[in-house]
């Protein structure tokens, strides 16, 4: 067999991915700071700031806050005027960073990216031992880090968009129907549904306490307590036969230490006419299909489907 013959170029452009990959994950982790403190809503409101107007506003060092928002600028979050070295934020990057009520918003990816560091000793002990990392250890922040990403787009498009697109079931929650969420998490979809429809009963079901506590919470803000239960209860436990009109389940299922499990039982848990509303990232189990080759390094290709 012939020896393959080392293509400089090909490592050139392989050793530029690392050095993408490298920078972005940074970016990520800096992104997070200037989201906890409250930097990027500083700028927000577009008005030009130098490094040390928006510490002496934010009340931090202006040494760290400069080289903050140079490596923000660099990575296109923010602005930069060299005329005055003052930084701000166009409109669109105050949507992706800063507002909160639009389905463009972001931040969430940057709690949930700090989140996964911080596991990175027991994952590397699950790599040993087999096993796993229990949800419940990564934190709270992580769960309102779900709930930061999603919890507009599930408003805006899941009890006016995706349920009315199902022949009958928006008739059927009209009257009066029993409905169920697996991997509910904070409760950003089912909340919303149970307050679109009044006339029906909700249960809400998750493996993690702190975002079942999280849950009850807003059912009660959003005064639909009395029709949506939460339990803390993984989806292959539902003890329920023919039970639901509904159950939804978005973003989740590829997550649960025993998905067919969770399939069965919310299989058996539907009534015979009975919908199950789902969504999961849209790959192939054929890792081949998931990757796409140029002159670089091979690629994940990643859309979502709902």
């Amino acid at each position: 067999m012939e020896r393959e013959t080392f293509d400089r170029a090909r490592a050139a452009a392989m050793a530029r991915q690392v050095g993408i990959d490298f920078g972005a994950s940074l970016t990520m982790a800096l992104a997070y700071i200037g989201d906890r403190l409250g930097v990027f809503k500083l700028l927000a409101a577009g008005e030009p700031m130098t490094s040390r107007q928006v510490a002496e506003r934010t009340g931090l060092n202006e040494r760290y806050i400069r080289e903050w928002a140079s490596a923000m600028a660099a990575a296109g979050y923010i602005e930069y005027h060299p005329a005055d070295a003052t930084f701000r934020m166009n409109r669109e990057q105050a949507m992706v960073l800063t507002r909160e009520d639009n389905t463009f918003f972001t931040d969430g990816a940057f709690q949930y990216a700090v989140a996964c560091y911080r596991q990175i000793g027991k994952l590397i002990d699950a790599f040993r031992t087999g096993g796993g990392v229990p949800f419940a250890d990564f934190g709270p922040e992580i769960v309102e880090a779900i709930e930061r990403l999603f919890h507009v787009g599930y408003e805006a498009w899941v009890a006016e968009q995706w349920i009315p697109a199902v022949p009958g079931l928006k008739a059927k929650l009209d009257v009066g129907a029993e409905a169920a969420e697996v991997g509910c998490g904070a409760g950003q979809c089912i909340v919303p549904v149970a307050a679109t429809y009044p006339n029906s009963r909700f249960t809400g079901y998750d493996v993690d306490a702190a975002s079942i506590a999280r849950a009850r919470t807003k059912a009660a803000g959003a005064r639909v307590a009395n029709r949506l239960v939460f339990e803390q209860m993984a989806a292959e436990n539902i003890p329920h036969d023919d039970r639901f009109d509904l159950v939804m389940a978005f973003n989740c299922i590829h997550d649960m230490a025993q998905p067919r499990a969770a399939l069965v039982s919310i299989r058996r848990a539907l009534k015979s006419d009975g919908v199950f509303l789902w969504s999961e990232a849209d790959a192939s189990d054929q890792l081949e299909e998931n990757l796409t080759r140029s002159d670089g390094p091979c690629m994940a290709r990643a859309r979502c489907t709902a």
